[in-house]
């Protein structure tokens, strides 16, 4: 009668081999791939939408938070590779977070881009798919027991490592925190003719290292008086006249190009703003780049050095010079603020 292999006997064997090799090389070489990717860009965008919208709610720097889950990975990596007996648990550990990001993530409507793998990372339902694949395996599989060294010396030699790498990360990203410097021009270019503030001097103001965008207030409010409107370098003077619109879209976004071309490719019903994102910090995108089938829009650009975290097309109908609607993430076919166009 045969009988199936002790524990001792997997572990020294293939299962035990595998084992070893998935929690002490492959899912390290995995996490350590997705903080290289997100250290390489710097960008809060990387931090998944709906994780990023509970650390706002939460008042927590996003900078920091990228830090913080950058470092955390790193210091897993090195436990992984230098701690046997810890090994196979901080996987477990690593993996089952990722898992949950992610079913967080798709639960709540995200089904094109986590930032796991920087900007080009496939569809959250993929990675998870991946990570959920390495978590039932490094559960399933023993794990051969190979001392790289003694458990003091591994250890010492993890928490230099991690604390090493923790320092260059946050030295990293703290570097890439601070926004830039843009001169506006005099307020009298700014504000009505009837403005009784104005002034001929230009003014010097310091942007913030990301701007995360929230229209909830913005109905009721004058554009002047809302920050991200008033950082569009020369705004034009006819937003305060009339039925307007502003359109804040990436030169590289197809719903933005789909929504230009169905509603303002042709003698559009009230004057318009064109404002391009800057899709990197460091400046725009050189390819993948969409003529704009608007050909009677004014055209602006938001400032480069600030990470612009929002989803375009950003449509915001004025009247006046006041807000009356705006829509992050316009649809094109059933759109929320077109008033002029009937909407």
């Amino acid at each position: 009668m045969n009988t199936p292999p002790s524990r001792e006997a997997q572990m020294t064997g293939t299962p035990g081999l595998i084992g070893l090799v998935l929690v002490r090389f492959i899912v390290p070489l995995w996490v350590i791939a997705g903080a290289t990717a997100k250290l390489v860009e710097q960008s809060p965008k990387l931090l998944p939408e709906h994780l990023r919208g509970l650390l706002e709610s939460a008042n927590v720097d996003l900078y920091l938070a990228l830090s913080c889950f950058i470092a955390i990975e790193f210091a897993a990596v090195a436990v992984m590779i230098l701690i046997p007996r810890l090994a196979r648990g901080t996987a477990i550990f690593m993996l089952g977070v990722f898992c949950l990001v992610l079913l967080y993530e798709i639960f709540n409507g995200n089904v094109t881009n986590c930032g796991c793998l920087g900007s080009f990372s496939p569809p959250p339902w993929l990675m998870l798919s991946i990570d959920l694949t390495l978590l039932v395996l490094v559960v399933a599989l023993p794990v051969r027991a190979i001392r790289f060294a003694a458990d003091r010396t591994a250890t010492a030699m993890a928490t230099f490592v991690a604390v090493a790498l923790g320092v260059f990360v946050f030295m990293r990203i703290g570097s890439a925190s601070t926004g830039v410097e843009i001169v506006l021009p005099p307020t009298d270019m700014l504000q009505p003719s009837d403005a009784t503030s104005q002034t001929d001097e230009s003014a010097t103001i310091q942007l913030p290292g990301y701007y995360s965008l929230d229209t909830t207030d913005w109905p009721g409010q004058k554009a002047h008086d809302i920050d991200l409107l008033s950082w569009i370098p020369n705004l034009p003077e006819f937003i305060d006249t009339g039925e307007q619109y502003i359109i804040l879209y990436s030169r590289t976004c197809e719903h933005c190009h789909d929504l230009l071309i169905e509603h303002f490719s042709f003698d559009p019903p009230a004057p318009t703003l064109l404002v391009s994102i800057p899709e990197f910090k460091s400046g725009f995108a050189e390819d993948g780049q969409l003529e704009s089938p608007c050909l009677d829009c004014t055209v602006a650009e938001l400032p480069i050095g600030v990470d612009w975290l929002m989803t375009p097309p950003v449509v915001i109908a004025l009247k006046d010079g006041v807000v009356q609607c705006a829509q992050e993430a316009e649809d094109s076919m059933m759109p929320a603020c077109l008033p002029w166009h009937g909407f």
